[in-house]
């Protein structure tokens, strides 16, 4: 086979592999993936009770855990992303917690130190300037289909030559910035959208409507794939009988809208990317141990040929489930499919949109940053925005 057709078949079974793997289960069996468009975490039957071991361990209403880094003040939710980043290991979910609490107080920008500290004080547009050279995009772009916030990324525009010389204060403040928008801005915006669809018991209804048939529980169980929670209540609460099992009142803790969709493209990426190795190291170090968990899948886009090998030397940097969202395609009829199925045609990129010569185009154009072309989108915006905001600097606001 040529290398296309195998990148496309590690694309079809790295998820696949990944996921049956997790708690030692049958490789040969089939992973059930809900409507066909993410894999859910195999939580253990035990997985509530889990949750209140670690839980307890940072006092009896788990405060000694700063409800400042916790999405939406939900304790539990954190506790809970925590123990599926170190497969439900108690005594390493509590050790990853406990080093992120202190990191929260020690990680240094400049002569700033503490996440707080450094929110608090002058932005450093120098830095995120640099960040947005290297990294081309926004960090909110839409909802997806299923009520994912999702995140843009055009990695192949990205100044390679910057990303080797930047400073490591420049990834390090980024990933911060980034980490606390998402889950002090963006998440919340979602839990709201969520709520209001009526949270997982609304989710859980859509799908009873659509094993039952129902017209609307079509849309109503598309939907239903965006419930932190939905795919956990249905493993351990099926009785053998076929009953349903009711939601407890005491998941409300549990049920928080924390993930987001990454749509990530490659295009223009060749083998030189692999001299950027170090920051992507830098930026892993920061979000997925201080951020974990908060990514529902990850669409990795025009992946070129020489991907193999960029893969080869990023994914020992990622945890396995990390691994296991994963979704890798190449140009085609098959990737904008793809994308169709998370995201409204108008909501997807016009670079990412096939066009056709002499019609207007496709898709939504202007979605990362562009210095060249003068682009700042919308989530950049609301993010400098927000950024000022915490900001008690009087010289706080962005020159650009």
């Amino acid at each position: 086979k040529d290398t296309t057709e195998r990148r496309g078949a590690a694309s079809r079974t790295l998820s696949h592999n990944m996921f049956s793997t997790w708690f030692g289960g049958d490789k040969d069996k089939k992973d059930e993936e809900p409507a066909g468009v993410f894999h859910e975490y195999p939580h253990p039957a035990n997985w509530r009770e889990t949750v209140d071991e670690l839980y307890a361990r940072f006092g009896a209403d788990g405060e000694q855990i700063p409800v400042d880094m916790c999405p939406c003040g939900g304790r539990k939710a954190t506790v809970r992303r925590f123990l599926v980043a170190r497969k439900y290991k108690v005594d390493e979910a509590e050790k990853m917690l406990r080093d992120t609490i202190v990191w929260r107080q020690t990680v240094s920008v400049g002569n700033v130190k503490g996440v707080d500290n450094i929110l608090k004080a002058k932005p450093r547009w120098d830095l995120l300037g640099d960040n947005r050279k290297i990294i081309p995009s926004t960090p909110f772009h839409c909802y997806s289909k299923q009520g994912f916030p999702v995140y843009i990324v055009r990695l192949g525009k990205g100044d390679g030559a910057l990303a080797t010389t930047a400073p490591e204060d420049c990834h390090v403040y980024c990933s911060l910035i980034r980490g606390e928008h998402l889950t002090k801005v963006i998440v919340p915006e979602a839990q709201k959208r969520y709520k209001a669809n009526g949270g997982m018991k609304g989710m859980l209804k859509g799908k009873e409507e659509e094993a039952a048939g129902g017209a609307a529980g079509v849309a109503a169980a598309v939907a239903a794939v965006a419930a932190v929670g939905v795919a956990e209540a249905a493993a351990d609460g099926g009785a053998p009988n076929g009953k349903k099992k009711e939601v407890a009142a005491e998941d409300d803790a549990l049920d928080v809208m924390d993930k987001q969709v990454v749509v990530v493209d490659l295009e223009g990426i060749g083998m030189s990317a692999l001299r950027c190795l170090y920051v992507f190291k830098v930026i892993n170090s920061v979000a997925a141990y201080n951020y974990p968990e908060l990514s529902k899948a990850i669409y990795i886009l025009n992946s070129p040929s020489v991907f193999d090998y960029i893969w080869s030397a990023v994914k020992p940097l990622l945890a396995a489930h990390t691994q296991s969202k994963i979704r890798i395609f190449s140009t085609g009829p098959d990737q904008y499919k793809a994308l169709q199925r998370i995201l409204d045609d108008d909501d997807i990129p016009d670079y990412l949109t096939p066009q056709v010569e002499g019609q207007a185009v496709k898709g939504r154009v202007g979605c990362v940053t562009d210095f060249a072309a003068g682009c700042r989108p919308k989530g950049v915006k609301e993010m400098d925005v927000w950024i000022e905001s915490l900001s008690e600097d009087p010289d706080k606001r962005n020159p650009d």
